[in-house]
């Protein structure tokens, strides 16, 4: 009988088991309507959802950054569930700027966060090959000098690679000890999922542990990743559809534009649908965009979940295959790869007799 290449799994924290796969929604602290749900005017996503995670990068340019620090994320949060810090590599490198390893580490321990993830500096198509295996090494390198510095907090191992061999490779440059690994380097190519597949089958083959994907968001890649193993992923899209006024589509979970042509919004269970409606989202308050994000979570978390109880009843790819033909062509097109690549990575596990 054929083992699927997924499996149902739970990390645990000092603040909580996250149940997996799961979709950790990202807080940009520094963003005008963070404040509103620091305050409690309105339901937090880090409530909504099991997890959530920030950008260090971000905490540093935040107004609370000392009460972060000294008091800790989950204070300023007013949350007892785990967080996540991200070391913010990706917006330091569109900055232009970095971080020393060892202070990432630092301010990740006062900020008093469950999982830290280790500071990278992700590469780019665009890249000429000695910068880009530049960039790799300096990842590595700073993943294992953060990893012998670390005392109690988890640490996510983060990696990068342009092609299968570079993410093997890679891998077996880092230290063993970590308690996950994050996939990174991937959002300029989030669209192309031959590539995509490509490097989260090769990173999902190198180890056991939790695996997340930074930045990966689109609903086709969400369940053809998963069916690969992803154990976790994070979604800033949510938001950004709010700011655009976009409402993702329950049924179809496509992006649905221009809400002011329309009469009336799909049907839709969720708890801000179910209390709030068409004109509530149109506002041009930060309310307004509070309500729209929070639809848009809402729907990611409920297809996670589905994905989960999916994997239960061991129905994940009959489920997939009927998402794909309610709206959303792309997620069959993503599926159907994964496909291809788990079957050909069986036949040479098969041929080779490892």
């Amino acid at each position: 009988m054929h083992e699927p290449p997924y499996s149902l799994g739970k990390i645990r924290t000092p603040h909580g088991t996250i149940r997996t796969p799961a979709l950790i929604p990202v807080i940009a602290t520094s963003y005008g309507i963070w404040d509103k749900w620091i305050n409690g005017e309105f339901t937090a996503p880090w409530e909504l959802a099991q997890s959530a995670i920030l950008s260090l990068y971000h905490v540093l340019q935040y107004g609370r950054k000392d009460e972060v620090l000294q008091k800790g994320i989950h204070d300023v949060l007013h949350t007892k569930n785990p967080i996540w810090m991200d070391s913010g590599g990706f917006q330091y490198m569109k900055k232009g700027a970095e971080l020393e390893p060892l202070d990432v580490l630092h301010y990740q321990e006062l900020s008093g966060c469950d999982i830290g993830v280790t500071f990278d500096y992700p590469i780019t198509p665009s890249l000429d090959n000695d910068e880009k295996l530049g960039r790799l090494k300096r990842s590595v390198e700073a993943a294992n000098l953060m990893l012998s510095h670390n005392k109690e907090m988890k640490l996510y191992g983060a990696i990068h690679g342009s092609t299968p061999n570079e993410i093997e490779e890679y891998s077996t440059n880092l230290d063993s000890g970590f308690d996950g690994y994050a996939v990174g380097s991937l959002v300029p190519r989030k669209s192309q999922y031959v590539h995509l597949i490509d490097i989260i089958h090769a990173s999902r083959n190198t180890t056991n542990s939790p695996l997340h994907a930074f930045g990966i968001t689109g609903f086709p890649a969400l369940y053809a990743l998963s069916y690969l193993g992803v154990d976790t992923f994070d979604s800033w899209t949510y938001v950004v559809a709010a700011a655009y006024k976009e409402y993702i589509h329950p049924e179809k979970l496509t992006r649905v534009k221009n809400l002011k042509t329309l009469s009336s919004l799909p049907e839709c269970n969720c708890s801000i649908c179910q209390e709030y409606g068409l004109m509530d989202f149109l506002q041009p308050t930060s309310e307004g965009e509070i309500l729209l994000a929070l639809h848009n979570l809402n729907i990611f978390l409920q297809e996670m979940k589905n994905i989960r109880e999916a994997m239960e009843e061991n129905e994940l790819e009959s489920y997939i295959v009927q998402k794909g033909k309610v709206g959303n062509r792309n997620i069959n097109i993503a599926f159907k790869l994964a496909q291809k690549k788990e079957k050909e990575g069986k036949e040479i596990i098969h041929h080779t007799g490892t």
